[in-house]
């Protein structure tokens, strides 16, 4: 077997590797896919706030509020 060939067979297995490592996350692992961003909000909410990245002016103290919102909104 060439050496190209060998690299090539190597590449496979870690790939392979690599995405079974990432079928066995746990679900708090996994990046969260949220529409709206969590941000640091001045005096009204004390512990952050939840903004629609397409209208950043507009932010709520709860992420579903927001999320219906974004939705409702594109």
């Amino acid at each position: 077997m060439k050496s190209s060939h060998a690299s090539l067979v190597f590449i496979l297995l870690l790939s392979l590797f690599a995405l079974h490592q990432c079928v066995r996350l746990q679900r708090s692992n996994k990046i969260d896919m949220s529409v709206c961003v969590h941000d640091i909000c001045g005096g009204v909410f004390d512990g952050g706030c939840y903004c629609c990245p397409k209208t950043p002016a507009l932010c709520w103290a709860d992420n579903q509020f927001c999320t219906t919102y974004c939705h409702a909104q594109s």
